[in-house]
């Protein structure tokens, strides 16, 4: 069996949040679902059918009950680094779901490992219950859109690299073979087929009475009744999906792959089924298709579908050329905001401070709009994500302070001469008071965290560690997650600059709240490497640190992918 590894990387382990210092560029290091398992004791892993689930958690199961460490090295990324994985918890109970079970009846220190599951009510009980551990893997189609209940981490099982195919057959290295189970039927067959239905039919061949069980299996399902559709119409494709919206689209990707020419037809009918059928029109036919762009953005602008769908939709709507003003200016009227929270030392006292109206972006900066500032000036940015046209909407990243800074005094020119704002407004970044204010209105002080949608933590209202997402996603992704004043992706999404001086110490700010204006915490020129303040939280923050009073700092040289910034014009 080959370790399967995971979204979740070494680097994303060691921030968690906020990175202590300047971030080193390295490929990323993936954690093994063994290793997630242990370290998230309430886990949903998200994987295609023949993602290799079944085996993975049989894999889990063993060495979560005390097997000794398998000292044989794990392949973490494509330039082949490897080492040893182990399970990094103290040992527990496996025990396998089936319908029916009472989860009363589970012992302390039992792991819940649930196969292909597919009841949204499940992670809520296993939530009620104080100390179990519960490893649960489905299908995207059927759980990425589940609303998960907090403490429960929702992740991806990751197709088999290039470089842990890399000592198969040349025949067994081709795309299909990413996913375990197909170059586990490919293997025992001794078959060296390059594609899905040449798979197919080789298996309908030459599979043996004593092999009828690999027909069986799920994730050959939809290959099998991909060829008793391949002649249909695009017409009665569409209609097929609408019966069968979970189970289809596997199915039609088959069909797709095995006759190209019907992709763009096809699309054009299932734009007209809804959401989901946009949704894989988008993905099938990368051209054009009447109606796709002003459905991806309906379903991006309301919140339709799950978040790993809505997800895609930003992603292909962004290869489309998303149609909405990213840069757009949200007025936000004078007033008194009450600042900070008794929940954590560095943002206590509550105090109220008097905030002066201004304007700031409704999202963060995004990577086309930064990319533009990049062209323009020639400074440095090697983030990943720069030339990637699916993420041209979302939040730019991997910048430092001084990026962010510069890239505000470049704005203040290029938006003066674009008639954007006046010929005396300035572009900059925004004080503390002015990003709470922005971020939580009026709500008063509370005994819990106060989010921008003033309401109790909701995993589906923000980019945070419930959304699963493990990365920046486009912005104006969680509409229910807007702040009173009309401002997305204030919690969660990327950790964002503020203009404000923290001080030369992580663990306590030198300039403690309360809040003022003429301490100097405020200055542009400071000691090189003292800290600046980072708020609102990142896609792996939870509810402690995505909310609208929880203050972060970094060095200004400092950055990481869960890094960005937005402005303020005034």
């Amino acid at each position: 069996m080959i370790p399967l590894l995971t979204d979740w990387t070494e680097e994303d382990r060691a921030a968690k949040g906020l990175r202590r210092g300047p971030a080193a560029r390295t490929t990323p290091v993936h954690r093994t679902a063994l290793e997630l398992a242990a370290e998230a004791p309430l886990l949903l892993l998200l994987a295609p059918p023949g993602g290799g689930c079944t085996t993975m958690l049989h894999h889990v199961a063993r060495f979560a009950a005390g097997a000794p460490p398998d000292p044989t090295p794990v392949v973490r990324n494509e330039e082949g680094l490897a080492k040893p994985e182990a399970w990094e918890a103290p040992a527990a109970t496996p025990v396998f779901w089936t319908p029916g079970l009472a989860l009363e009846s589970l012992p302390p220190g039992a792991l819940l490992l649930v196969d292909d599951a597919d009841d949204p009510a499940l992670p809520d009980a296993i939530a009620a219950r104080p100390g179990l551990r519960a490893l649960l893997v489905a299908d995207p189609e059927v759980a990425g859109g589940w609303v998960l209940p907090q403490g429960f981490r929702r992740h991806r099982l990751l197709p088999l690299l290039a470089a842990q195919r890399a000592h198969l057959p040349e025949a067994l290295r081709a795309p299909l073979f990413a996913l375990p189970g197909y170059l586990a039927i490919a293997q025992r067959l001794g078959v060296t087929a390059t594609s899905a239905p040449v798979l197919r039919d080789t298996l309908l061949v030459r599979a043996t009475p004593a092999e009828a069980d690999l027909l069986d299996a799920g994730f050959m399902r939809p290959l099998l009744e991909a060829r008793m559709l391949e002649n249909a119409s695009p017409a009665m494709l569409a209609l097929r999906f609408l019966e069968d919206e979970a189970g289809m689209p596997a199915v039609l990707r088959h069909v797709v792959a095995a006759d190209p020419a019907i992709a763009a037809p096809l699309a054009a009918c299932l734009v007209r089924t809804g959401d989901a059928g946009a949704l894989l029109a988008a993905e099938i036919e990368p051209g054009a298709v009447p109606g796709l762009v002003e459905a991806l953005r309906a379903i991006v602008e309301g919140g339709r579908l799950g978040v790993p769908q809505r997800a895609r939709a930003g992603r292909e709507l962004a290869r489309r050329g998303d149609p909405r003003d990213l840069a757009e200016l949200v007025d936000v009227p004078g007033g008194e905001v009450v600042m900070g929270s008794a929940l954590a030392a560095p943002s206590r006292p509550v105090h109220r401070v008097a905030v002066g109206a201004f304007r700031i972006g409704r999202y963060p900066v995004v990577n086309a709009l930064y990319a533009r500032f990049v062209a323009a000036t020639g400074r440095a940015w090697v983030s990943p994500a720069r030339d990637d046209p699916a993420l041209a909407n979302a939040p730019a990243t991997d910048l430092t302070w001084r990026d962010a800074v510069a890239c505000c005094a470049w704005l203040t020119e290029t938006w003066r001469a674009e008639g954007r704002i006046g010929a005396s407004d300035v572009v900059r970044l925004p004080s503390e008071p002015e990003w709470e204010w922005a971020a939580r209105g009026s709500q008063g002080e509370s005994d819990a965290p106060v989010h921008p949608w003033a309401a109790p933590w909701d995993g589906d209202r923000c980019n945070g560690d419930s959304a699963g997402l493990n990365a920046p996603c486009a912005v104006g992704l969680f509409p229910r997650g807007r702040s009173p004043w009309g401002v997305d992706d204030m919690a969660g999404q990327v950790w964002e600059w503020c203009h404000t001086l923290w001080g030369p110490e992580m663990a306590l700010p030198s300039f403690a709240y309360p809040w003022r204006g003429d301490d100097g915490r405020e200055e542009a020129e400071a000691p090189r490497d003292w800290r600046r303040v980072l708020r609102g939280g990142c896609f792996s923050s939870p509810a402690e640190k995505a909310n609208a009073h929880y203050r972060g700092s970094l060095e200004p040289d400092g950055f990481w992918r869960g890094n960005g910034f937005r402005v303020v014009v005034g």
